[in-house]
């Protein structure tokens, strides 16, 4: 359907379809996808490096959360490698990153917002971690819940952190995709990924649940994330044009 219209209805069933879809366009697009993936691995294993290095290793699963809301906006680089598959053209890191430059601004204006909810949930995360450990904690151990002391600390950041996640997932699942395929403005998009939410929403609970398990699982092994991104990127796309179908929206424009 347009974006300006009601959006298809999403069955759960997609969801294996689109993993699916997602494996067998990254393996069409392994090296030039995990290519493109391998900067935003060395950023994270910087990142968690540095929190563990100043003695905040508590605060690194909150970072690993706050990166995963940053992930929309690389939804710009692998809608274009996927876009060139399609279309025949070569598909190459060029390609990725040139998406990334020349993306509408809207979508920037979204990455702006991912940004805040990041500072937000770490400025909370950061807040509970000075009243519940109160330590600086310079081993990589501590990064997981290997005390009660640490598992209320880290259990209360998901809470938190939990809540802005369906913020920013609520808004930005369609609208990026959206705004990167050209279809309606910035509010007509946001508009269109909270109403396709609402008509699909156990599915789209199950498939934020899925993209959180397996991103996350990811990060804290990053190697993996050369794979789990991609996959997961491919796959979103495949989602999105579940509800809303390319053909449906091109007739429309």
């Amino acid at each position: 359907m347009s974006v300006h219209g009601i959006p298809d209805k999403v069955p759960v069933a997609q969801i294996s379809r689109s993993l699916r879809q997602g494996w067998r366009d990254f393996r069409d697009l392994a090296g030039v996808s995990m290519g493109f993936a391998a900067c935003f691995v060395v950023i994270g294993m910087m990142l968690m490096a540095a929190f563990v290095t100043i003695g905040m290793g508590p605060m690194v699963p909150p970072l690993i959360g706050g990166f995963m809301l940053f992930g929309p906006v690389s939804m710009a680089g692998y809608h274009a490698l996927l876009s060139a598959r399609r279309a025949g053209r070569p598909a190459s890191l060029g390609v990725a990153y040139g998406a990334m430059k020349h993306t509408a601004r809207p979508v920037w204006v979204m990455g702006v917002f991912c940004c805040f909810m990041v500072l937000v949930w770490l400025t909370d995360a950061g807040t509970l971690y000075s009243f519940m450990v109160g330590e600086w904690r310079h081993d990589w151990l501590s990064v997981l819940p290997h005390s009660s002391q640490l598992l209320r600390c880290h259990s209360g950041a998901a809470i938190m952190g939990g809540a802005l996640a369906l913020i920013v997932y609520t808004v930005t699942v369609h609208s990026v995709l959206l705004l990167v395929r050209g279809q309606g403005t910035l509010v007509t998009a946001v508009t269109a990924s909270v109403r396709a939410v609402g008509r699909s929403f156990v599915a789209h609970v199950l498939w934020a649940v899925v993209l959180a398990l397996t991103v996350m699982a990811s990060i804290f092994v990053l190697p993996a994330l050369l794979v789990a991104l991609p996959v997961a990127a491919f796959a979103s796309i495949h989602w999105n044009e579940a509800a809303f179908p390319p053909a449906a929206n091109d007739a429309r424009r």
